[in-house]
């Protein structure tokens, strides 16, 4: 299962993350700096979550989320739609 969820990133462009229930979250490459940075950060009401890049394909950067990280993650979606979050 796929959920959508539409952020803003430093540039203040809203964009869309796909999240994944493996603990990876997918980002268009077109929507990111070329190439793909190994490490981001996404900052949502004072707390951080960091990815690190797992893959690129089929034109997305699949990045990886900690166990903790995760958890915040899941925690922030459940309370706000859309994310008041950006990616750095």
């Amino acid at each position: 299962m796929v959920l959508k969820v539409k952020l803003i990133n430093s540039r203040g462009r809203l964009l869309e993350m796909r999240v994944r229930s493996n603990r990876r979250v997918a980002i268009r490459e077109s929507e990111l700096s070329a190439p793909p940075p190994r490490r981001i950060t996404l900052r949502c009401m004072g707390e951080e979550v960091e990815m690190r890049l797992a893959a690129s394909q089929f034109g997305f950067a699949v990045y990886y989320v900690p166990a903790a990280s995760w958890r915040r993650l899941m925690g922030l979606m459940s309370q706000y739609d859309p994310l008041p979050c950006v990616l750095f």
